[in-house]
């Protein structure tokens, strides 16, 4: 017999990959509520989360922003409903904690005139303009509005975005967007196929539009790249391919600087990273009403040069949900998606990011929304990061809520990772498992680390050990002193699963395989 063969892994900011023997190091099939790209070394969970609205049912607040809510005083602001009706209202929270209405409790002020007077409200649009210190949104699917987030007054027709040309009728939640470019400091609103301005409180006299694009697209996305407005457009037909112009917001000048193919599926992300432009579409049932695919793909480019490279697919089953709604935090791109892989849903929020600046874009599932209770007939609606904490809005069997990350130190939630499929470069032979061992930081009082193990055609999980020792750094199971379930036998691939609770902080994970050469598949 030949000597055991060593397999070690500790490194995870290689991130989710879809193929399940992908060779590259790092790599894993899911990482859910651990942080990776902060230590690459170690996987550190997040802490759990807690109710974030007290009124989160009748409020239905679905879009969040920071805004100056008084002298130099900043606040975060939700979009919600007033309740029992359908027309938009405003409610705040301070940014301090251990008093009422602020980070660490789920209550919510509501500053005076804080209610549009009539027509449904639109959460794709809520944005703070600090020039002119206003937070702007849309209701009746045409009227921006705009409120003063101290409270002063609310004007319910700003502007009508019908008098512009060729505009969806009722503009949805995925077509209207806003930027403020930091260059110039204008509020820039992208909608159908158009591009308005608010330049200190002056708006694009109604048509034509500071920029009209071709009428053939949706715009879905819009961000800043250097000095350029970038515009990610989708087809909407939902068959062609997206398309991403670059404007230098030069509206005496006809041309853009440049159109660049975003490929296939809709566009429905378009962010920076790290000087990079990064852009997510989807393909499939959701990503447009004719792009129809046996499996839903969700699809990662980078603009190189003049054209949009893929770096990363994964495929779900059909039914994927993947929003608009983004925010840069520590130079990953966090947005929202709910999307089946590996048999299972994962919701929430998800990032493209990298742990340094020579290394690759690697997809992560960040948080679930509330904990690990699965969402029903989800909806994601909307999310804000505040430095540690994160609020998610969502619904779940048609009733709404908003949760946050727990101000206390809980880490009751689930973290999980779910390696690759190892075959010990042997696909072709059956193996036993000598020994498996994960390593961690000292186990605190209430930690827990669980080894699962699953081989060859398997889909459920069988545990290997549980791991509750206060202050180990390390928990093995060997098929000599067994220490939990007997280790497998005669298996061609294994997988592992490592959850953790309590605050484990995950290291590394170690196994041994033996090769019995005597039981090669000859079919």
């Amino acid at each position: 017999m030949s000597e055991p063969i060593p397999t070690k892994i500790d490194r995870f900011d290689g991130g989710i990959v879809n193929d399940p023997r992908d060779p590259r190091e790092a790599t894993a099939r899911m990482i859910t509520n651990f942080d990776v790209l902060t230590n690459p070394g170690k996987m550190t969970p997040y802490r759990d989360a807690e109710s974030g609205d007290d009124s989160g049912s009748t409020s239905k607040k679905q879009n969040f922003c920071i805004a100056k809510r008084t002298g130099t005083t900043y606040s975060l602001y939700a979009l919600g409903v007033k309740s029992g009706d359908t027309v938009a209202e405003v409610l705040y929270k301070n940014l301090t904690t251990g008093a009422a209405t602020d980070l660490d409790d789920n209550a919510w002020a509501a500053p005076a005139a804080n209610q549009s007077a009539s027509g449904a409200t639109n959460f794709g649009l809520f944005i703070y303009y600090e020039f002119v210190n206003r937070i702007y949104g849309l209701r009746a699917g045409r009227y921006i509005w705009k409120f003063d987030p101290s409270g002063g007054a609310w004007a319910d027709s700003e502007v009508d975005l019908f008098n512009y040309r060729d505009v969806p009728n009722p503009i949805t939640e995925e077509n209207i967007v806003g930027v403020v470019h930091s260059k110039d400091d204008i509020l820039y609103v992208g909608f159908g196929a158009n591009v308005i301005k608010n330049n200190n409180t002056v708006w694009t006299s109604p048509a034509p539009s500071e920029i009209e694009l071709p009428r053939k697209y949706l715009i879905t996305s819009m961000c800043e790249y250097g000095d350029f407005l970038a515009i990610a457009c989708a087809p909407a037909s939902g068959v062609e391919n997206s398309r991403i112009y670059l404007w230098d917001r030069d509206s005496s000048v006809t041309t853009l600087a440049a159109s660049i193919d975003a490929g296939e599926g809709i566009i429905k992300i378009l962010e920076e990273v790290d000087g990079n432009l990064i852009a997510i579409s989807l393909s499939g049932a959701n990503g447009g009403t004719k792009a129809i695919r046996f499996n839903d793909r969700v699809i990662f480019r980078q603009l190189v040069g003049s054209e949009m490279v893929k770096f990363k697919e994964i495929l779900g089953t059909t039914g994927t949900i993947l929003r608009n709604r983004k925010q840069k935090i520590d130079n990953r791109l966090c947005f929202l998606m709910s999307i089946t892989l590996n048999g299972a849903v994962h919701e929430g929020v998800w990032s493209v990011g990298r742990s340094s600046p020579g290394s690759s874009y690697t997809l992560v599932h960040e948080r679930t929304p509330n904990n690990d209770t699965a969402l029903t007939s989800a909806t994601l609606d909307g999310f804000i990061a505040l430095g540690d904490y994160l609020f998610q809005a969502y619904s779940s069997s048609s009733t709404f809520a908003v949760t946050k990350t727990n101000d206390s130190s809980s880490y009751a939630a689930t973290a999980i990772y779910e390696s690759k499929i190892f075959d010990a470069g042997f696909p072709q032979a059956y193996k036993d498992l000598i020994d498996v061992t994960v390593t961690h930081e000292y186990l605190p009082t209430a930690g827990q680390v669980v080894l699962r193990y699953r081989i060859d055609q398997e889909t459920s999980w069988t545990t290997i050990f549980t791991n509750t020792t206060n202050n180990s750094i390390s928990h093995s199971a060997n098929n000599i002193e067994s220490t939990g379930a007997a280790l497998p036998k005669y298996y061609k691939e294994i997988q592992f699963r490592v959850e953790s609770t309590g605050g484990a902080e995950i290291s590394s994970i170690s196994f041994r395989e033996d090769v019995t050469g005597v039981k090669y598949n000859t079919a």
